[in-house]
């Protein structure tokens, strides 16, 4: 999967004429035809896509951080890449969310944002040019120092610096 990913990442920056951090995920989406409209949604509804007729949507909640609505727009891209069913809100008991589907649609939408908004072979560059400064990473590709220490971990970019 993180191939496939990397793969949709690449075509999409080279689509959008990206070639650098940050990643503007509005311009990517509107290369894929949507359009992103900030709404005001309850506090836990981070975004959703809405696709009907030839219109394509993705609302994002205009009261959370942009650095999360970046997440947001990045996440709604992968769901869409992905082919993925879009439910709504749906309970996910912790005890069974291995055996839901929406859980695992859920977290590789996520996967797919994190590779979207800090690809790995731009991120090992600016590892090795700024180490594991977390604040300054977070700052470049506009994230945030949580999601930006999340990807340096879960890539083996952090291990593989540490190591030296």
């Amino acid at each position: 999967m993180k191939s496939i990913n990397r793969q949709k990442v690449q075509s999409l920056l080279r689509m959008a004429e990206i070639s650098k951090p940050p990643i503007d995920v509005n311009r990517i989406a509107e290369e894929l035809g949507f359009t992103v409209v900030p709404y005001p949604f309850p506090e836990k509804r981070k975004g959703m896509i809405h696709i009907e007729g030839g219109d394509k949507v993705i609302g994002v909640n205009e009261n959370h951080p942009k650095n999360m609505q970046r997440f947001t727009v990045a996440h709604e891209i992968g769901h869409y890449l992905s082919g993925h069913q879009h439910y709504e809100n749906t309970f996910i008991d912790d005890e069974k969310r291995y055996f839901d589907p929406h859980f695992h649609q859920e977290k590789e939408a996520d996967i797919f944002a994190a590779e979207l908004l800090m690809p790995r072979e731009w991120l090992a560059k600016d590892v090795e040019q700024y180490g594991l400064d977390t604040p300054k990473l977070a700052e470049i590709y506009q994230v945030s120092e949580q999601a930006m220490w999340i990807r340096l971990t879960s890539s083996g970019l952090a291990k593989k610096h540490s190591a030296r």
